[in-house]
């Protein structure tokens, strides 16, 4: 291996160990949760979306990674017009089963860190984080659900 690809690996490294960004949120259940807290002590997949054309990804993603870890899915809604959000959460609500209210999070803050979290790039992707039972981030994508994308995650929970 060459001394540059270790600069960069070594680089990266930290990165990737590094925490999952604190910010609170609102379960669709109307509980108050606090993350990375509510989900330390097991390994727990963030799947976020950041537009409305990224909720069939979010979907997908949820749907694929079930059972494998601990899923919090995210709607992440600083850019909805505060007048709109009531709206908007009500529109949520009503495309999730009520089983999934709990680990289902609107988000109204916090957007700038989740995106640096998550390397943002196309706002209609989902985005994903894995992290560690002590909040760190061990594994992230981004985009549709593949089978080596899921492959990667199995891989990653082992």
């Amino acid at each position: 291996m060459t001394f540059s690809r270790l600069l960069l690996l070594a680089c990266a490294l930290p990165a990737l160990a590094a925490q999952s960004p604190h910010f609170e949120a609102e379960t669709l259940a109307g509980k108050h949760v606090a993350m990375p807290a509510a989900a330390q002590g097991h390994p727990a997949l963030l799947i976020m979306g950041f537009s409305q054309a990224s909720g069939k990804q979010t979907a997908d993603w949820a749907k694929k990674a079930k059972g494998l870890c601990e899923i919090w899915s995210m709607a992440v809604l600083e850019d909805v017009p505060r007048l709109v959000r009531p709206l908007v959460s009500r529109g949520i609500r009503g495309g999730i089963p009520k089983s999934e209210y709990d680990h289902f999070l609107l988000v109204f803050k916090n957007e700038a860190d989740l995106k640096t979290a998550v390397s943002f790039d196309r706002a209609d992707d989902a985005y994903l984080l894995l992290l560690t039972p002590d909040g760190s981030v061990k594994w992230r994508t981004h985009g549709l659900v593949t089978d080596e994308a899921l492959a990667e995650l199995r891989k990653q929970l082992e």
